[in-house]
């Protein structure tokens, strides 16, 4: 579901918007492929693609069908079964993939499939994928997330709600600040970058300690405080 900044969760809202008609279609590789079954892809993604207010396109669950020239029951393996589970989200009832897993799968089919027809089709699917992913609109619903990022940013420590360093356990001292346990240059999923429960309040002595010691993500932080605590 889409986090809506409460119970700890990320201060950036994710609400799914419709797919602009006037995103540009990619070439169509093979003369020889029926125009219909372009359509096929076009229709897929014009109307069970989605994108998000954190700026990322969303495949439904629905589109698998067309983008791959696959049967419902086939399409629903694929969905199961070849995209990580890590990159599936629920918004109310409907499934949805990260486009980034899609784009990935698309590409990995175009390269291994030994119909041209097919390929072609694969490589328009992928293409197109890439072209809403690049939009005006999506671009514009990065710029207002980016916004909103610079806005939310300072109010993590405050909604952190630790008072106290969360790693020696001393009373804060000034410059004390949040750190992103997943550091955004790593970890770029923009949910997380305003998400309270992603990162640690910490002095500037220990903030520093961990920049300098390479502690990239919440697994390497906890054994980090662990190795400091004992």
């Amino acid at each position: 579901m889409p986090s809506n900044g409460e119970e700890g969760g990320s201060r950036l809202p994710v609400i799914l918007k419709d797919v602009e008609k006037n995103y540009n279609k990619p070439e169509k590789r093979n003369d020889f492929v029926p125009e219909e079954k372009y359509n096929a892809v076009d229709d897929a993604a014009s109307n069970l693609v989605k994108l998000g207010t954190n700026g990322v396109a969303y495949v439904s669950e629905g589109a698998i069908s067309g983008l791959f020239q696959l049967s419902k029951a086939k399409a629903a393996y694929v969905y199961e079964n070849q995209i990580p589970d890590a990159d599936k989200r629920s918004f109310g009832e409907q499934s949805y993939a990260h486009s980034a897993a899609v784009v990935g799968l698309l590409d990995k089919k175009a390269q291994e499939v030994r119909n041209s027809d097919t390929q072609a089709l694969l490589q328009y699917a992928r293409d197109s994928l890439i072209n809403i992913s690049d939009s005006s609109q999506a671009q514009d619903l990065r710029r207002k997330c980016d916004t909103l990022t610079t806005r939310e940013l300072p109010k993590l420590r405050k909604a952190r709600g630790a008072t106290h360093d969360e790693v020696t356990g001393e009373p804060a001292r000034p410059g004390f600040a949040f750190h992103h346990a997943n550091p955004k240059e790593i970890h770029t999923d923009p949910e997380d970058a305003l998400n309270p429960s992603k990162g640690r309040n910490l002095n500037v002595d220990t903030h520093h300690d961990v920049h300098k010691n390479g502690i990239y993500d919440e697994s390497q932080f906890d054994e980090y405080k662990e190795k400091r605590n004992v």
